[in-house]
């Protein structure tokens, strides 16, 4: 015997060609259907998905137009201006005693301040009842030159008990 033929099988030798062709296409089958159940399972997990986005976006948008409502309705909350306790204690250790009224009359006494380009001739002046004390470092005050009105934007610091001025901004109305 030839060592081929101690190499051989007989019961692979028996298999009919026309079998292993339906084997194999059986397996080849079954992979097929595999893939497809795991597709339909990806395909109906993104279905889902995407309806549980579209719920998620609905509700989104329903909370929106909820908080627009509520607060299309809200009032708004004023804004503090003036010298909190805290920064009145300051000014009156650096020197003032009253600090707002300070404040003002020593703007009043300054009418200076106003740059030439806002005035109306020589002449400009506070109004007491238009000086207001922003907080511990900015005033906003209302000055009348000739005809002319307008406001001030002043940064103030105290040093030993004076005010140094430094003017931010002005305009004049039309």
């Amino acid at each position: 015997m030839s060592h081929d033929d101690e190499n051989r099988n007989p019961e692979t030798d028996n298999e009919d060609p026309g079998r292993l062709r339906t084997r194999e296409r059986l397996m080849w089958l079954g992979l097929m259907a595999f893939f497809v159940i795991i597709l339909a399972i990806y395909i109906a997990r993104a279905e889902g998905l995407e309806h549980d986005v579209t719920e998620a976006n609905r509700e989104l948008l329903e909370a929106q137009m909820q908080l627009a409502e509520y607060t299309r309705e809200e009032v708004p909350r004023p804004v503090e201006i003036g010298l909190r306790n805290a920064d009145i204690q300051q000014l009156q250790r650096l020197g003032m005693t009253n600090p707002e009224r300070r404040l003002s009359e020593d703007l009043v006494e300054n009418p200076q301040l106003v740059p030439e380009v806002l005035r109306d001739g020589d002449t400009a002046e506070f109004r007491e009842d238009g000086i207001y004390v922003l907080n511990a470092r900015w005033v906003l005050a209302h000055f009348e030159s000739g005809d002319r009105f307008g406001q001030l934007l002043l940064e103030y610091e105290v040093v030993h008990g004076n005010v140094m001025w430094d003017v931010v901004d002005g305009y004049v109305e039309d």
